[in-house]
């Protein structure tokens, strides 16, 4: 009894099957050329496009395998006759639906997710859902993570090759399911190929059961151990430094020494463990270890697939005879009354599959082979805030920015990331602190180039945001002028300009409320021309029990334990009315030389005692009569 292969199309029972050639690989996409032909000459060939095509075998045991896929591209390749007959000659390239995101590029920043769930999101926008998590790792949520640039494709299967998650197909009619996997637990026999023999190939034609022949096993010298390491700001004195040895030491190879060191995870967020990195180094060297010793052969077992599992049994080395995981697999799938060209050569099988398999007991890890895209240069954004306050900040001096390439309203995808601020100086809580205000367009560097890694670096002035002093008129000018917070309008400002322009040169500050100096020890002004201190309410000097206080009134008040003023020439106390001196205690006025106390008025000298007191002359006298 032969096989039974059919072909379920949306032209129905007129196209029939001919053959098929599948590639198919853990972590790959499959392609499958499919030919058919049609007694219909003029197939709507545009209209088949994209859509779901179906192969059925039905083994002679009765096993049934489907092979499910969208057209990816068609073809009207010419006409055969058989057995009289003229048919039109059809090929098709089905592939997987996630195929649809090779076609798409994109640029999306995504928070708080996990790999698997961004995977998820990502084949959801190209209407795939059928996708099967078999996963026994945990996956951190990232803070944020970075599509740049790249193929929807190309962004998932960087991401999941960096994490270690893999995936395969399963197929049923009229649809296949995307399964991810990263470890054997995701992986089944299947009924009836649990275990298959191994037949030479002269020995083939004699077995009734399916079997496996051309078996091979093949080693390769190979890296054996992978050091990786990185720097988390959040935890600056953490080693990071991951170390993993590639094989078991009974598989290792006899050439040694051959480490790979690799600074920065590149994939790896902040504010991550040691262990993180521990895992990241142990799925490198789990990819690495696939080839380190593969198996590949040869079956008419039409139950083996990628992703499945079988036993190797009759070998005539014992070792082989163990368990094997199918990590890649070519099928040719012919049927014999509709090949084109008439038939097929006498010793092609109905069904043949080649196959590349690893130990049941070692990891599969698909090759990091997917670049990771790179920021060669700077870029621009634009300072973004989740409040209704101009100043957006995390106690680290992050600010959220939005990049100019973000695309609002895509699912899933956040249109700002936290992003460091570079200062001028930064030291243990002293050095410079300027932060980027909402609306303000800042200049974006990348670290290694990475997305993922950005670093305001600086900002610049666009037609919303000009310069603080108008331009070309103002060119001598520089400085730093701000804006006072919530609601500060052009007029709510501080400053410090500096004007240098020839002969009229000069330095401005400038507080809007109040200016506050300090000195611990010493400060000296020196003044070459005028000194002029103007203030609106009043001045006040003060050192210990001493002060000098000036009011906008015009009065001024000298405190003091002690009050001197001495001149070394003149001292002159005038007042415009009236003058009064006191003293608690004593009052003592004395002069070197002369010494004149006038009146144009009165005098009166009042004591309870007085004496006038001459020691060479004393004279009383006046103009009019004196009266003791």
């Amino acid at each position: 009894m032969a096989h039974a292969i059919t072909l379920s199309s949306n032209l129905g029972s007129s196209l029939l099957f001919s053959n098929l050639s599948a590639e198919e690989a853990l972590g790959r996409l499959f392609a499958y050329r499919l030919e058919a032909i049609s007694k219909n000459a003029s197939a709507d060939l545009r209209a088949l496009l994209g859509t779901p095509m179906t192969v059925k075998l039905v083994s002679p045991q009765g096993y049934t395998r489907y092979f499910n896929g969208i057209v990816r591209d068609a073809q009207q390749s010419g006409f055969v006759n058989i057995d009289g007959v003229r048919y039109a000659v059809y090929g098709f390239t089905l592939v997987p639906k996630p195929w649809l995101s090779t076609r798409r590029r994109d640029c999306r920043i995504y928070r708080g997710m996990t790999v698997p769930q961004i995977v998820q999101s990502v084949l959801n926008d190209v209407g795939y859902s059928d996708v099967k998590p078999s996963l026994s790792g945990s996956y951190p949520a990232r803070e944020y993570c970075v599509q740049y640039r790249e193929s929807d494709f190309d962004f998932i299967s960087r991401l999941m090759e960096q994490e270690g998650i893999y995936y395969f197909f399963t197929h049923a009619e009229g649809s296949h399911t995307m399964v991810l996997a990263d470890a054997l637990g995701a992986h089944t026999t299947v009924p009836s190929f649990e275990q298959i023999p191994y037949a030479p190939p002269t020995e083939r034609g004699k077995r009734m059961k399916a079997s496996i022949s051309d078996w091979q096993t093949s080693r390769e010298v190979n890296t054996t151990r992978v050091q990786l390491d990185d720097y988390d700001y959040l935890k600056p004195k953490a080693s990071l430094l991951a170390s993993e040895e590639l094989t078991d030491q009974a598989d290792a190879t006899s050439v040694g020494g051959l480490e790979v060191y690799d600074w920065s995870y590149e994939y790896v967020g902040y504010d991550q463990k040691q262990s993180d990195g521990q895992r990241y180094a142990q799925v490198r060297a789990d990819a690495l270890n696939v080839p380190l010793l593969l198996s590949q052969g040869s079956t008419d077992a039409c139950g083996l697939a990628t992703g499945v599992l079988f036993r190797l049994k009759d070998f005539p080395l014992a070792d082989a005879n163990q368990e094997y995981l199918v990590t890649e697999t070519e099928i040719r799938l012919v049927e014999p009354d509709y090949v084109t060209g008439g038939g097929i050569d006498d010793d092609e099988e109905p069904f043949r599959c080649s196959f590349k398999a690893i130990h049941g007991r070692q990891p599969f890890r698909t090759a990091q082979t997917t670049p990771r895209p790179r920021i060669a240069g700077l870029q621009t954004a634009v300072v973004h805030g989740d409040t209704a306050e101009d100043i957006a900040v995390d106690k680290y001096g992050r600010v959220q920015v939005t990049f100019f390439w973000s695309r609002p309203g895509k699912p899933h995808a956040d249109n700002s990331c936290p992003v460091r601020v570079a200062q001028l100086w930064a030291g243990k809580r002293w050095g410079a602190q300027f932060i980027p205000r909402v609306g303000q367009e800042v200049v974006v560097s990348f670290l290694d180039g990475n997305p993922d890694r950005p670093l305001i670096i600086g900002s610049v002035y666009n037609a919303d945001n000009m310069p603080p002093y108008s331009l070309p008129d103002n060119k001598t000018q520089s400085g730093v002028k701000s804006r006072s917070h919530q609601g500060g309008g052009s007029e709510d400002y501080n400053e410090i300009r500096f004007e240098d322009r020839k002969g009229a040169e000069q330095v401005l500050v400038h507080a809007q409320k109040d200016l506050r100096e300090e000195s611990e020890h010493d400060h000296d002004v020196q003044v070459g021309h005028s000194y002029t201190l103007t203030a609106g309410n009043q001045i006040r000097l003060v050192t210990g029990l001493a002060s000098i206080t000036m009011k906008s009134s015009g009065e001024i008040d000298i405190q003091g334990t002690n009050l001197t003023i001495n001149g070394e020439m003149n001292v002159t106390l005038m007042s415009g009315i009236a003058m009064e001196i006191n003293s608690k205690a004593n009052l003592n006025m004395s002069s070197i030389a002369a010494m004149e106390i006038l009146s144009e008025a009165d005098c009166l000298i009042q004591s309870t005692n007085l004496q006038l007191i001459g020691t060479a002359t004393a004279v009383l006298g006046g103009d009019m009569p004196m009266i003791l």
